[in-house]
């Protein structure tokens, strides 16, 4: 009888999905690692930008078990809405580039963007759809720590990640998330305070360029500031005004976090024009040289070596593996 019992709590229990929605004991070792920077200097961090897109669609669920699997710290995922305003894991303004469609994705409804296919990194035409949000954190629940880069801009930016957070926060995913941004302090609690949400709850992670306003306040209100454990200084070049700002967001125990480029072709990186003139995809020869200051192309971080030896401690790739692998062998993965 009693082991009936026992049997009948343990059904019960799956059937609710308690042992479904456990927290995995490696998503816990890396929040221990981004919260607690003092404890980990011979570590970076490794962030899976858009999953793993070398055997999978980009933002697809089989590029994030992929970038799981292979032992990446962070997913990243990008937000963007649709023109019914659901908010969908898609890194590009246009569909043309990795789904079967073709326009902008703003200009799309959910219903004709949900019946599209991705593209793999070849071209070819997958089995996989484009995730709306919610599909993509009920994927990620309790499995991986999460970052969330929403590309809108302005005050749709502002609404988007109050949409984001109040959604996280329903699903109780708060704790296992990063949303990025370029708001200041100030503009950062008061949105915070609207949608009841405080820094204890999720990571935020600042964004900084050379061009951003204000620059020297903008990051040290950030390194003043409790509970901010990580933040992308972007740095393109050896000359850049913003590395004299990594040894001061190093030495307050602040991952540093920076973008390296991956070049799908030989010729350069597959990309959206700037500015946005038409939906059709180029390619932009970027050169990883860091010789010509007055060339935006002539671009560093497509260099690991470059990157980490400019002081970054959290690198967004396109390719963790052979990331994970380059730092193994420096001796930068030690847990």
């Amino acid at each position: 009888m009693k082991f009936k019992l026992l049997l009948q709590l343990s059904l019960l229990l799956i059937s609710s999905g308690f042992y479904a929605n456990a927290q995995s004991p490696s998503l816990l070792k890396v929040l221990d690692i981004i919260k607690h920077r003092e404890k980990y200097e011979e570590y970076v961090l490794v962030s899976a930008h858009r999953g793993y897109w070398s055997t999978y669609p980009e933002n697809s669920e089989e590029a994030y078990r992929m970038a799981i699997e292979l032992g990446a710290d962070i997913i990243e995922m990008d937000v963007r809405i649709t023109e019914d305003d659901v908010m969908v894991v898609f890194h590009d303004a246009c569909l043309d580039r990795i789904t079967t469609g073709y326009g902008r994705l703003r200009e799309a409804n959910w219903s004709y963007v949900n019946s599209l296919n991705l593209r793999n990194e070849d071209g070819s035409v997958s089995q996989y759809p484009m995730l709306s949000l919610t599909d993509a954190l009920d994927y990620l629940k309790d499995k991986a720590v999460i970052a969330l880069d929403i590309k809108e801009g302005g005050k749709l930016f502002n609404e988007t990640m109050k949409r984001v957070l109040t959604l996280l926060k329903e699903k109780n995913m708060l704790y296992q998330s990063i949303v990025k941004g370029k708001l200041t302090l100030q503009n950062l609690q008061a949105l915070l305070k609207e949608v009841n949400v405080t820094l204890d709850d999720f990571i935020y992670t600042p964004i900084a360029f050379s061009t951003t306003p204000n620059l020297d306040s903008y990051i040290m209100d950030f390194v003043g500031q409790k509970n901010i454990y990580a933040m992308e200084l972007v740095y393109k070049q050896s000359k850049d005004p913003i590395l004299r700002y990594v040894p001061i967001v190093d030495a307050a125990k602040i991952w540093v976090g920076q973008y390296s480029f991956w070049p799908e072709l030989g010729d350069g990186v597959i990309a959206e024009k700037i500015p946005l003139t038409d939906t059709d995809p180029i390619v932009r020869p970027y050169d990883f040289q860091d010789k010509d200051p007055n060339n935006f192309l002539d671009d560093g971080r497509g260099n690991w070596e470059w990157l980490l030896g400019n002081g970054a401690t959290y690198v967004i790739t396109d390719r963790s593996e052979l990331l994970i692998e380059f730092l193994e062998k420096l001796g930068f993965r030690h847990k």
